[in-house]
């Protein structure tokens, strides 16, 4: 059987840092994710494979999440199943953004973002894809880098030590928050 797309949006509103951070988190959690399931009946079963893209304007953030879906083709049941895991994602993200602890502020005009070559690519640093350079992989395939530095920001061992560090651009600037590693 060829696999079928389903896909599911949600809004979050970003009037604020935490906000954009929540949504950030988000989508970290439900990208690249991967499912074997069983409808309630037992009759049934799928795989999922997971992906997000993002888009944001001046009120609010737009998660797409689109699954890759090999199996049965019921879009009412993947609907549904979406659903769920970003209700799941959402109450787990929230959790880790209570958890977060600042790791620097800096201003927007003193990064700037380039492509790395995939062994200096990092899971653990989320940066909005909307920010990529031209030609990059998101969401990994890029990092920033202070202005006229050639390693980058935040560093591999500030990474290291941190769980995940997220990068919030909002209001000219780059907040950095250090999240807990998710246990999902």
């Amino acid at each position: 059987m060829e696999p079928w797309l389903a896909s599911f949006e949600v809004e979050f509103p970003v009037s604020t840092v935490e906000e954009l951070l929540l949504a950030l988190v988000v989508r970290d959690m439900v990208y690249g994710t991967s499912f074997d399931v069983e409808t309630e009946d037992g009759g049934q079963t799928f795989q999922v494979d997971v992906t997000a893209s993002e888009e944001i304007d001046a009120e609010n953030y737009q998660l797409l999440v689109e699954a890759e879906i090999r199996g049965f083709e019921d879009p009412e049941t993947a609907r549904a199943f979406l659903q769920q895991i970003l209700e799941e994602a959402v109450d787990d993200a929230e959790r880790l953004v209570e958890g977060r602890s600042e790791f620097g502020v800096i201003r927007a005009d003193e990064i700037e973002m380039r492509v790395v070559p995939e062994d200096d690519e990092r899971w653990d640093l989320v940066i909005p894809d909307w920010l990529a350079p031209e030609g990059a992989e998101v969401p990994f395939g890029f990092r920033a880098f202070r202005e006229g530095v050639d390693h980058p920001f935040p560093s591999n061992a500030d990474l290291d030590g941190a769980g995940r560090i997220v990068m919030v651009p909002f209001g000219g600037q780059f907040s950095l928050f250090a999240i807990p590693a998710s246990n999902s």
